[in-house]
């Protein structure tokens, strides 16, 4: 699972992680620390002219969608995301990366209520999970763009914090998940098998579960906090 995550670097320092990347028309979405469903986000995608940063919102509307008031899902689990209509279409032709510099699980603790944890790679490096996106033009001629997460079996990493995880692509894996063409059975398999990327997980404030609270004091580590 992944309903809260973290991109405050600006998109320039995304350069390195994703090749190829054209960021000339400057960062679409304003940085965040504290990114929650039904914001918008910076997401990079491959359109004519190259690999371009769009600015969408967090929770898939479907392009064929022609009626309100269904879900939104902010995740879509890798295991199903060829034969669930709800993601289908656009795990077959419109596929992206979101730029994150971290993202956030709850834990419930044995004391009762839940602990939150901020979760980066080991070298606090920016990355991109992997994600669909889809255009909407079927509500009252409003054009929607809209995107979710890749979510997979959680690695030993995080297993300890949440069974699921986003699906963190390696460089090697950027051209054939941006191609926007249909991937064959065994391309599908290697892209979306789970992480191996060793993650860092430290226990931040409650602070961060308010959707509305922004800043370094979201990812501030609990203990950091405790001694202010």
């Amino acid at each position: 699972m992944c309903g809260r995550f973290d991109r405050h670097r600006p998109v320039v320092e995304f350069g390195d992680v994703i090749d190829g990347l054209d960021f000339s028309d400057g960062d679409p979405a304003a940085p965040s620390y504290n990114v929650a469903p039904s914001q918008r986000a910076t997401v990079a995608c491959r359109t004519d002219s190259g690999v371009r940063l769009l600015d969408l919102t967090w929770g898939l509307v479907p392009s064929w969608l022609k009626r309100e008031g269904l879900s939104k899902p902010i995740n879509a689990r890798a295991e199903t995301l060829s034969d669930k209509p709800m993601f289908r279409d656009a795990f077959r032709g419109t596929r992206c990366l979101v730029l994150c510099d971290g993202y956030y699980e709850w834990r419930s603790e044995k004391t009762g209520g839940k602990q939150a944890y901020y979760i980066t790679t080991v070298d606090n490096d920016p990355f991109v999970m992997a994600g669909i996106w889809a255009q909407n033009t079927n509500f009252d001629r409003t054009t929607i763009e809209s995107f979710c997460v890749i979510t997979t079996e959680a690695n030993d990493s995080c297993r300890e914090v949440h069974h699921r995880m986003p699906l963190i692509l390696s460089c090697d894996k950027h051209k054939e998940w941006l191609s926007n063409r249909r991937l064959d059975s065994d391309t599908v398999a290697a892209v979306l098998k789970p992480s191996c990327q060793e993650m860092k997980l430290r226990p931040v404030s409650r602070y961060v579960n308010a959707p509305a609270n922004n800043g370094p004091r979201c990812i501030a580590s609990l203990q950091d906090q405790e001694n202010v």
